[in-house]
């Protein structure tokens, strides 16, 4: 699975902490493993 390159909330870039396992967004510090997606709780409203 490809990395992330931007924030899912704010559009800014990712940067790969120092040991490689993990993205995080210095503007909202949004954070997810490298490689895969951080998925927040969805509501649905039938």
């Amino acid at each position: 699975m490809k990395a992330l390159k931007n924030c899912p909330k704010c559009s800014s870039e990712l940067k790969i902490v120092e040991s490689g396992e993990i993205q995080v967004c210095n503007v909202c510090r949004y954070w997810t493993k490298h490689g895969t997606a951080r998925i927040d709780s969805i509501m649905i409203f039938a």
